[in-house]
């Protein structure tokens, strides 16, 4: 009989020779030896006469993109909690189309987004690849109208990306986040804002949209966000970031940041960071998750990076609030010690982080890295019952393989990521997860 062991060290193997076949088309760097201009490939010769028609044509269709991005998932985890698994092997991915500007003012967009199934076991449902049964999937997860202003203002309304602390497309399964909302941003100088109202999202792995405060736990609820964001880099190498999400009648998130790479030499260089998010229930306090209806919760963490050449070195710290775990619903948390398992996050939680990421370009191939990161997390409490939670620690090994060009020509615009996570938590069997992804994206026009 195997043990979960044996399925950890079986898959792992698997991914390290997906990886390691994936690589035998690429080159080592080498200056002196740079390839020719490969031919275009086929997918891209197919659109070649209308690109050439297009050149004559107004800004509003000369400059069109049209882009096809795919995606192949092998998702398998093991849960620590209760020993269960889930796994699939899915494809899909999405075909993107952004218009030129009319009159350099307005302008439209959409993208198809999609999820098959390849092998998709019932019994194994829980991997976020599909829809709950392991269903497939597909829905035109955006299409908007834009308005801009030079690089002052671009107004958004209806279905879009937003990229915010808390509100993101956390693209780590098939397809991401989008929303459904009315946005606008823009930059002046050194301050970059975005401002809106988002009254739906459509989950990771779903095709419909609901509402913002149902995705957030408040069941039968309609209500939406208001969102607004102002990033300054006042000096070179200095980001400085202030954010508030007010979830109508759920809750309330300000979170601030402060960013700073310092150059020592040539080779050496520093970065430091700290962050602070402020979160507490609003209104008619529907996420009521803790021991008081009207919690609230803070938590803060402070990082600091060391880059050498190829090489970035990462310790990080956190801790949380005993009002209540921190609340994530619409995308990732910016916690500086986030993992693929475990945000480290949880109610009373300090939690440590280190980190390693080394680009292997120079040694061993164009576009190869990989990244090791451990985070442990202790005195935790269930914010609801104030009983203590488990100390837990996870480590995670990430490989991506980029590489610049390969042949056949076909291939260019393709992208490897192998990643692997052990979860040890304390009374528990150990968890863990393999997950393997190809992309690979096309500029149809």
């Amino acid at each position: 009989m195997r043990t979960a062991a044996d399925n950890w060290l079986q898959r792992a193997c698997i991914a390290l020779v997906l990886m390691l076949a994936s690589l035998t088309s690429i080159r080592p760097a080498a200056a002196e030896d740079a390839p020719p201009p490969p031919p275009a490939p086929p997918i891209e010769r197919l659109f070649a006469p209308a690109r050439e028609a297009m050149k004559e044509f107004p800004p509003f269709f000369r400059d069109t993109d049209l882009r096809l991005h795919f995606r192949s998932y092998y998702f398998n985890r093991e849960n620590p909690e209760d020993g269960s698994e889930n796994e699939a092997w899915t494809f899909g991915g999405w075909i993107s189309y952004r218009s030129g500007w009319l009159f350099d003012v307005f302008g439209i967009g959409a993208t198809l987004y999609g999820s098959a199934p390849l092998y998709a076991p019932d019994d194994k449902d829980g991997t976020l690849l599909l829809k709950p049964g392991q269903e497939g999937y597909y829905v035109l997860g955006e299409a908007y109208a834009a308005l801009r202003y030079q690089d002052y203002l671009l107004v958004k309304g209806y279905r879009q990306l937003v990229n915010q602390p808390y509100i993101n497309p956390i693209d780590n399964r098939m397809t991401p986040n989008t929303f459904e909302g009315i946005t606008a941003g823009g930059k002046v100088g050194v301050v970059e804002y975005l401002a809106g109202y988002l009254w739906k999202i459509k989950p990771r792995n779903e095709d419909d949209f609901i509402f913002m405060s149902q995705q957030a736990g408040a069941a039968g609820s309609d209500d939406g966000v208001i969102l607004g964001r102002v990033q300054v880099t006042p000096l070179a190498g200095l980001r400085i970031d202030a954010a508030e999400q007010y979830g109508i009648n759920t809750f309330n998130t300000v979170y601030l940041e402060g960013d700073y790479l310092l150059p020592l030499d040539e080779n050496w260089k520093l970065r430091l960071g700290a962050q602070f998010t402020d979160q507490r229930a609003v209104g008619d306090e529907l996420v009521a998750n803790a021991a008081k209806r009207n919690w609230s919760t803070q938590q803060g963490g402070v990082r600091v990076q060391a880059l050498y050449r190829e090489l970035t070195l990462t310790s990080a710290f956190s801790i949380t609030g005993s009002g209540n775990s921190i609340q994530s619903p619409w995308g990732n948390s910016p916690n500086y010690a986030l993992m693929m398992d475990r945000d480290f996050n949880r109610a009373n939680e300090k939690a440590v982080l280190f980190g390693a990421v080394y680009d292997f370009s120079k040694l061993v191939a164009q576009g190869l890295s990989a990244t090791f990161n451990f985070a442990a997390g202790w005195d935790a409490i269930d914010p609801k019952t104030r009983a203590s939670a488990p100390d837990q620690r996870e480590y995670n090994l990430t490989v991506d393989a980029r590489p610049p060009w390969l042949r056949p020509a076909f291939l260019q615009g393709w992208w490897l990521r192998v990643r692997g996570g052990i979860l040890d938590q304390e009374g528990a069997s150990l968890g863990w997860q393999v997950r393997v992804i190809l992309n690979w994206e096309r500029d149809l026009l």
